[in-house]
Order: C-alpha cells, then structure tokens, then sequence
C-alpha cells in the first residue's frame, strides 16, 4: 500500500509541473503532456534495459536513450514555467529523433506512426496560431519525408533493425499521444457546450428583462400617465370655468403621477445599466468601504426615523464598487423603509466558509409572508400600495441580478412581525497577497 501510495503521489507530482494560475488556459494541455511524455520515456528507457539484457546492440540502445532523455525533458521544462519553450521545443526537436532513428535503423512503419502523432499534437498545440501552426507541420512533414526518400533509394546506415517488441511499443505509445487529441477536444467540447449552455440562460434572462419592460411600458408607466393626463385635463377644465377651489388637489394628484413615472424611468435606466459582462469592470475592494458609502447615502432615512445600522468587519472582494453599493443600499433601505419599529435596527453579519462568502442583513421590521418570498425578487412586484410605502418594486430585483452576476445568490428569511433576514451568498475567492 506505502509503495502505491508513493506511485500515485509521484504521478501526481509530475501530472502538475507547469501546472499554475497564469496558464490556465494551457494547464490541461500541460497535464497531458506531461502525462504522455512521462509515459514514452518510461517506455524507451524499459526498451533501454531490455536491449541490454538482451542483443545489446550498442546503437539501438543509444536511439532509445535518446528518446528516454528527449520526452523526460517535457515535465521538467514545465517544471520551469517554460510552457511556450515546450511546444516549441516538441514541434521542432521531438521529430529530430524519429528522422535520426529513420537514418540510422529504418522502421518506416514505427516512425510513420509516431510522425503521424506528432503532426497531429502539433496541430492542437498551435491552434491559435495559424501561420505558425501551419510552417511547423510543413517542417514536420518535411523532416519525414527526407529520410523516407533517401531510404528508397539506399539503406540505412546502420543496417535495418526488426525487434518485434520495438513496433509494438512504439505503437501503443502514439495511441497513448493520440488519445490525448481526443482528451482535448472532448474537454473543449465540452465547455462549448457549458458556454453554449450558459449564453442560453443568459438570453433567457434577457428575454423575460425585456418582457418585463414591455409590460412596464404597457401598464405601469401607463397608469401614472394616464393620472397626470386626467388631472390636468380636468384641472384646465376648472380653470376655463374660473373654479379654482380644488385646483391645488387636481394638481398634487398630476404631480404624483409625474413623480411615479420619473421613479419608474430612473429605476428602468439603472437595470439597463448592470452589465451581465462586467468582470472586466472589478476589482478587490474593501467592503467596509463599500457599507460606509451605502448608510451614507442613507442618511436622510436613518435620520428620519432614529435607525441604526450596526455595521460587521467585512472582507475585501473581487466585484465592482458600484454594483455593490447598489446591493447593500438596496437591502439596507429595505430594513429601515418597511419598519414599524420604535428603533429601526439593521445588524449586518458575515460568515466566510471554504467555497462562500455570507453576508446576512437582520432587521427588526414588518417581515414578510412566506408566500412572498420569491415574488419580493420580481422586477417591479410589490407588496405594498403606493399609498403604504412609495416606490417601484425594483431594488431587490435589481439585487438578485447583480448577485446572480457573481454567481451568487440572494434570499430572505422571515416571520410577519419579527422582521427579515436577508442573506448574500457570494462564491469564496482569495485575495492574491493570501494565495
């Protein structure tokens, strides 16, 4: 068990030379490689000691030291962080041993399999660059076709070499190469799909935003346009027939509609805002920062009505300071704004575990039925009149969607009179300076 244990952690070991955060665009490439690499030197090197124990022919042996020592070079200039050297280095020099051992002993059937797989390696580790990609596999192809043409016309210079176990080996070798082909595009296909899948969510989000606008557009900015038309149509009608003593009500009445509709605009244009895209956009912020400017923003409410806001020690996080303070704000208004209490009172908590960041928002305000729970997260679904509490019903809308951003999650707790606890899931990430 101690000797299979030391196997695996070894294999382990070298699966993971080159393997780093910088590279992670290359690091499954650089896994397999090693792996692959690995295993051919393994394999010449048992041809080695085999052919020593055996017909110790002295320039067979000397073939398959070379290729021990070519392809165990793979995972130790990995070792060195030299990624971009390695497939340079296996594009260019790798195929110099087959072409050598062509030369020297023949097997055209050997080297053809093992040529085959190194053109093909070299196309995937090229991909993205065509111009190269395309002047490497002409080298490849070159450097082939050479010693096979002078092979049809004189014999190699060693005499030819048949070892039935050479062709075997080397052949279950290029199958181990070209299996790591598969292993890439099946990998490939498969964050296609996942990308696929997460573009169709991400339309399906947008489709029903967009829903959602149209019927704002066709219902609730009607409403409040329809008062303001009705009233001031009414009050001009007062005012040609000089009856002036419930103008001022005529005209509150237009004038709250007009507010309705500009809340309304303001809370449509700060949705279109939030961009789905914005990871370019953050970066690590102190979230006491972030808190210290939401309940400054605040102040007015918090003054109104004596609340307090007992603020945690927060981490810092990678996000977008605006995005952010939209959220906390949103949450933090909600406790104060829908509140009954003598001493409005908003406890802010946090809970770090090893995959989530925890950020809970305990009031002490009206709660909600569990009924509700979900609908409190609609764009523009409210579940109190205007008359109760003003507003449009957007903010914690507007907050599931720029948590869902982070791949996060917000969701309420709550007893009707015992108030609510709001709780923001956000996935774990390590600032650089503690990695």
């Amino acid at each position: 068990m101690k000797m299979k244990r030391l196997a695996i952690d070894f294999w382990d070991f070298i699966s993971r030379q080159g393997v780093a955060d910088e590279f992670a665009m290359e690091n499954q490439m650089t896994t397999l490689l090693n792996r692959a690499a690995t295993f051919t030197s393994w394999g010449a090197f048992n041809m080695f000691i085999v052919t020593c124990l055996t017909n110790q022919d002295i320039v067979y042996m000397t073939i398959t030291m070379i290729v021990t020592i070519m392809y165990g070079l793979i995972p130790v200039l990995h070792h060195f962080k030299k990624i971009r050297w390695v497939r340079l280095y296996f594009a260019t020099l790798l195929p110099l041993w087959y072409t050598f051992t062509l030369l020297c002993i023949g097997g055209n059937f050997s080297q053809s399999i093992t040529a085959t797989a190194t053109l093909t390696i070299t196309y995937v580790l090229f991909d993205k660059e065509k111009q190269l990609r395309m002047k490497l596999m002409l080298y490849n192809i070159l450097i082939y076709v050479l010693p096979v043409t002078y092979l049809a016309f004189y014999p190699p210079f060693f005499g030819v070499r048949n070892y039935p176990f050479d062709e075997v080996v080397v052949f279950l070798l290029c199958i181990g190469w070209i299996s790591v082909i598969f292993l890439i595009y099946q990998s490939e296909k498969e964050v296609l799909i996942k990308d696929l899948q997460e573009k169709n969510k991400a339309l399906e989000r947008t489709t029903e935003e967009l829903e959602q606008f149209t019927y704002i557009a066709s219902h609730d900015l009607k409403s409040p346009l329809r008062t303001v038309i009705s009233f001031l149509g009414l009050a001009e009608r007062k005012i040609e027939r000089k009856q002036y003593e419930d103008l001022p009500r005529d005209l509150e009445f237009a004038k709250k509609g007009a507010e309705q509709m500009h809340y309304l605009i303001s809370d449509i244009l700060e949705l279109s805002r939030i961009n789905v895209n914005s990871k370019e956009q953050r970066e690590w912020i102190d979230l006491n920062d972030i808190i210290e400017i939401s309940t400054n923003n605040l102040q007015q409410e918090i003054s109104e009505k004596d609340a307090i806001v007992n603020l945690p020690d927060l981490p810092v996080y990678l996000c977008n300071s605006v995005e952010f303070a939209i959220v906390f704000q949103n949450v933090i208004q909600n406790g104060i704004k829908y509140n009954k209490s003598a001493i409005p009172t908003v406890n802010i908590q946090t809970e770090e575990t090893d995959n989530q960041l925890l950020i809970h928002f305990d009031d002490n305000g009206i709660g909600i039925e569990e009924k509700y729970f979900d609908r409190i997260f609609q764009f523009f679904k409210r579940l109190h009149t205007q008359k109760e509490y003003k507003g449009t019903g957007l903010g914690l809308g507007l907050c599931k969607k720029i948590i869902q951003n982070y791949n996060g999650d917000i969701s309420v707790q709550s007893r009707v009179g015992e108030g609510s606890v709001f709780t923001i899931q956000l996935p774990h990430v390590i600032p650089p300076e503690n990695k």
